[in-house]
């Protein structure tokens, strides 16, 4: 849905698009993640493919969501037959990751939602976006406290906490909606780590039903990796949405949208203040926040502009060993 999004505003924006996945989308290919090295030889000779089919085409913008699939062989014969092509690469992972500084010089634009990454590696800052159906969704809404959980669990300490949080509100009798999902991968090590797991999708959530959850809710549950600065997509969609948000990610203090009545920070399992944050009310319920909007974030894209930077450097709160664990990297 978001790739999507994406492409639909580059087209409301006056834009011819052309889109393929980054890598294939069939069962056949993603079950030989079991064995890696197959699974990159058919990745290459995927990207090989796309390239057959699109050579002589006169592109004048090409724009990648990620870029870590590739190999570097076929990325610089990408370059090379779109010579005149401006390359565009977005990142939605921090370089700890995924590490894409080698093919920083393959590209004309680097962006990042990470704020440290990009304080560090001089690259654009660019959070993540909200796209049009969420946008200010529950304004004028009224409902009693009730929470939502809609995410990823490919690791299982993150599906071990979204137990607990439920375990949490039963207790505190707030309602709760919960809505997981795991690849192929993620399932076997789920079920590895936790035979007794219940309750996982292996499909996304289907679009119309993850309105009626945030519409329902008053606010979501957000459980971020720690090592992540940039705002995980959950966060930045229900900011815009009018929803509030419960989050593990220390982060979120140093970002200008951060007010304790809008968003509540808990530490490890202990959720006892989240019952009295969803009861008090929202200081400002008519808060848009556009600059996150998706509109916003493809318009940077075009025009070669990036997030205020003041405000990416006060994100940033870069800790020295972050620092020379960046630098490390790079020299890798």
């Amino acid at each position: 849905a978001y790739t999507q999004a994406i492409e639909d505003e580059f087209r409301a924006a006056g834009h011819e698009v052309v889109r393929h996945s980054i890598v294939p989308q069939s069962f056949a290919v993603k079950a030989l993640k079991l064995h890696e090295p197959t699974y990159l030889k058919a990745v290459a000779k995927y990207h090989q493919e796309i390239l057959m089919r699109e050579r002589g085409q006169d592109y004048d913008w090409v724009f990648f969501l990620q870029c870590h699939f590739f190999s570097r062989d076929n990325l610089e014969e990408y370059r090379s037959t779109f010579a005149k092509a401006r390359f565009t690469l977005y990142n939605w992972d921090s370089i700890r990751t995924h590490n894409y500084l080698p093919y920083r010089d393959l590209f004309d634009d680097i962006y990042t939602f990470d704020p440290q990454d990009a304080e560090v590696e001089k690259l654009r800052y660019l959070p993540l976006f909200c796209i049009r159906d969420f946008q200010g969704l529950r304004r004028g809404l009224a409902s009693s406290p009730a929470v939502y959980v809609v995410g990823n669990v490919a690791a299982p300490a993150r599906y071990l906490m979204v137990e607990s949080f439920r375990k949490y509100c039963r207790h505190a009798a707030i309602p709760i909606q919960v809505f997981l999902k795991a690849g192929l991968l993620g399932h076997i090590k789920l079920r590895k780590a936790i035979p007794s797991m219940r309750g996982v999708s292996w499909r996304s959530i289907e679009h119309d039903r993850f309105l009626e959850m945030m519409k329902s809710s008053t606010a979501t549950f957000d459980f971020a990796n720690h090592s992540q600065v940039g705002m995980t997509m959950r966060v930045v969609e229900n900011l815009c949405a009018g929803l509030k948000i419960i989050t593990s990610n220390h982060h979120v203090l140093n970002k200008p949208f951060y007010s304790p009545d809008r968003i509540h920070l808990f530490n490890g399992t202990d959720f006892s203040g989240v019952k009295a944050f969803l009861e008090a009310p929202l200081a400002d319920p008519d808060a848009d926040f556009s600059e996150y909007h998706i509109q916003r974030f493809v318009r940077h894209l075009i025009e070669g502009t990036q997030h205020d930077r003041a405000t990416a450097r006060r994100e940033a709160e870069l800790q020295p060993e972050r620092r020379d664990e960046l630098a490390a990297m790079k020299t890798a």
